[in-house]
């Protein structure tokens, strides 16, 4: 972990709290000169047996490609950044761009959830907070 921050890795889901936590990562990556890296990724699972769709998911890709160049080119104007997509789980995602991309921080959003809800449609965060190499930032939803 470095610090002060150099390489901030911002996980984006494209939800309403997607724009407040990359305005704070943008923040954070301009009082440190620090690059961003935006990531998507498209969740896909296979049960066993399962062959992917015969379509595949490059429409699903490009779609969050553009989105995460509107993103970014709304919030991140002057600072070094990189986009990225991943296919497959998203907390293996995060958790693959962060070590490939050495980051030192990660600014997520949160939703926030508690008891029976999180239980049932479970943490990305959480998982993120617990597993990652480096400090995770989480901004909760309407923060």
């Amino acid at each position: 972990m470095a610090f002060p921050y150099k390489t901030i890795l911002c996980p984006v889901h494209f939800d309403d709290n997607a724009l407040p936590v990359l305005i704070k990562a943008a923040e954070i990556a301009r009082h440190f000169q620090a690059s961003v890296i935006l990531v998507h990724v498209v969740p896909f699972a296979l049960s066993l047996g399962e062959a992917p769709p015969p379509w595949g998911l490059e429409a699903e890709e490009k779609a969050a490609k553009a989105k995460l160049t509107a993103l970014a080119e709304q919030t991140l104007d002057g600072l070094k950044r990189e986009l990225l997509i991943y296919t497959g789980d998203v907390i293996t995602g995060i958790l693959d761009a962060q070590e490939k991309y050495q980051a030192d921080l990660v600014v997520m959003a949160t939703h926030g959830r508690r008891g029976l809800a999180r239980m049932i449609l479970g943490s990305v965060a959480a998982a993120v907070v617990r597993k990652a190499a480096c400090p995770v930032l989480t901004i909760r939803e309407g923060a």
